[in-house]
Order: C-alpha cells, then structure tokens, then sequence
C-alpha cells in the first residue's frame, strides 16, 4: 500500500498530454491514476459496529455484560503463540465501551460467541461479496478467501476487522447508513437527492438504537477514539478504524490503512463520509484521518446552516 499523495488534475488531460507527464503518471509508484474509492481494503476497527449489530440480532452480546477488561487474549493453548491484543482494554469491558474506546479483545471473543454460521450468514445479509449496485464498476468486498479452511481464530480476528475481510468504501458507507435508518442500508449513489433503500431490515431498530447510542459516544466521550472530531451545536456519530497490513503477527514492516465514518443524526444536516487513508503507520492513525475529515465536514455544516 501506499501514501495518498495529492491527486492529478483531470484538467490536464483536456487539452492532452505530452508524452512525458503521461508515463510520469503511470509509472509514479503512488498510483495517481487508480480510482481507490473502487477498490477493497481490510476494514480493521470500521468492522466492529457490525459485529456488534450481529451479536445483538443473534443475542449472542448482552450489550451490559462486563466481559473482563484484558489487553492480551487467546481461546486456549491451541494458539499457540498467537495472541488478539487491543491498546484500549476499558473497565467495564461492555459494549459500550468496547466500542468507544476500540477493544480488539472484546470484538475477537464476541466473534467466536457469535459463531461462523451466524457471522458468515449476516454477512451475505449484507450483501458482502456481491456486486454493489452502483452507477459505476466496484470490486467486490469479501469475508473470506476462495477455498479457505476457517479457523476459530479467523473467526476471532474477523470480529475486529482483520483476518480475511476486505470491505470497499462505498459498501461500508451504505452498511453504517443503517444505524440512522432504522436498520435498512441505503443504496450508494453518485446523483444529488437520490434515495434508494438497497437492503430493507438488516437490522432490528432496537439494534441500531444501541449501536447508534455507542457510536455518538465514540465522539462525545473525551477519551473515544473520535473524540477530536466533536462538535457542541451538532450530534455526531463515528467510528475509527485502523488495519494492520503485514504478513504475519511479528511482521514490524507493514503499513497501517487508517479509516474514519461520521454521520449526523439531525435529518436537517444530513451525512455520512467515510474516509481511508493509505498508509497512517507513524502518522497517528486513524488519529490522522478523523483529523483530516474535520476541514470537509465544517465546510458542509457551515453550508447546511446557513
């Protein structure tokens, strides 16, 4: 993966381009010319939400259980070496917090509760692995390679976001729209003023009651990880997330994907952006991409409520 760097100009390409700039282009090793927002990423800490959402609709997460705040966790010895760590093991270690302050541990163990077949069969619900309605060409996300043998520990470490997932943008977009909706996911679009609901009822509304509450948490809290993003004359909800790209548990040299959803609960002000940034390893992570979303988000706020 790596650092999104400012993209070309698309005015360029009005009058043509010389021969020079054109193989600057392709051969620039930051890919200027690679549409991202078509892509698929590993979706780290973005996942959680919904497993959440899974664990409450399948009563496999009492949302008030206190699980037992631990920072470094394994099922058994069978692991062996392999251990989920989190950096935010909170006390009580409830859903809440586990998602306000981000808790690996938690979402690892809720995933091996909640089981492969009702974790896999929520997400071909959500429609993970199909083609995504959309007015132009996107890969298909997944939740888990072609012929792959799972494993309790996949299942553990796809409840955080990692293992074998791979979410585009846009559909995590449309999935995290059915928090503000009831529990129906809207269906991504690029014309102003559409609104098409893609999947009725993924989720019950008490369901998205209690992750909604949570995810406004994650940014009112002073110590949630969305926190920096927060603002007195409007109620948002978010989640952050940051996914370790490396090709082993011990791997020191891989990149970071850092993530950050916001949306607005106000029908007056409504949005929800949903950003990823290549490469936030050292730069603060998903820190970095709440920080850089503040800019589009007051410009939009300050628009709507003029």
């Amino acid at each position: 993966m790596r650092k999104l760097q400012p993209a070309h100009s698309n005015n360029d390409f009005v009058l043509g381009l010389s021969t020079d700039k054109w193989n600057a282009l392709n051969n620039d090793v930051n890919q200027p010319l690679m549409s991202r927002y078509t892509q698929t990423y590993t979706p780290g800490s973005s996942m959680k939400p919904i497993t959440a959402a899974i664990g409450l609709e399948t009563k496999t997460i009492d949302p008030n259980k206190d699980l037992g705040a631990k920072d470094k966790w394994q099922k058994d010895s069978s692991w062996g070496n392999y251990y989920v760590t989190t950096l935010h093991a909170p006390s009580p270690n409830d859903l809440k917090n586990a998602i306000t302050y981000s808790d690996n541990v938690y979402f690892a163990r809720s995933a091996l509760n909640i089981g492969k077949d009702n974790l896999f069969k929520y997400y071909k619900n959500l429609k993970i692995g199909e083609k995504i309605p959309f007015e132009l060409a996107l890969n298909k996300s997944q939740y888990i390679n072609k012929n792959q043998k799972v494993s309790d520990q996949l299942i553990a470490d796809s409840g955080y976001g990692q293992g074998q997932i791979l979410i585009n943008p846009l559909q995590l977009a449309s999935i995290y729209s059915a928090f503000v909706n009831n529990g129906s996911i809207y269906q991504p679009h690029i014309v102003q003023g559409q609104t098409k609901t893609w999947i009725k009822n993924v989720f019950s509304k008490e369901t998205t009651k209690i992750i909604k509450e949570d995810l406004i948490n994650a940014i009112a809290d002073e110590n949630g990880t969305g926190h920096a993003i927060y603002h007195d004359n409007v109620i948002l909800a978010g989640k952050t997330g940051t996914a370790e790209i490396k090709q082993s548990q011990s791997d020191t040299t891989g990149t970071e994907l850092g993530w950050f959803t916001v949306m607005t609960i106000d029908e007056k002000q409504p949005i929800l952006m949903t950003t990823v940034v290549e490469d936030v390893k050292n730069r603060g992570g998903s820190g970095y991409v709440v920080e850089h979303t503040k800019a589009p988000l007051d410009l939009y706020l300050s628009q709507v409520s003029d």
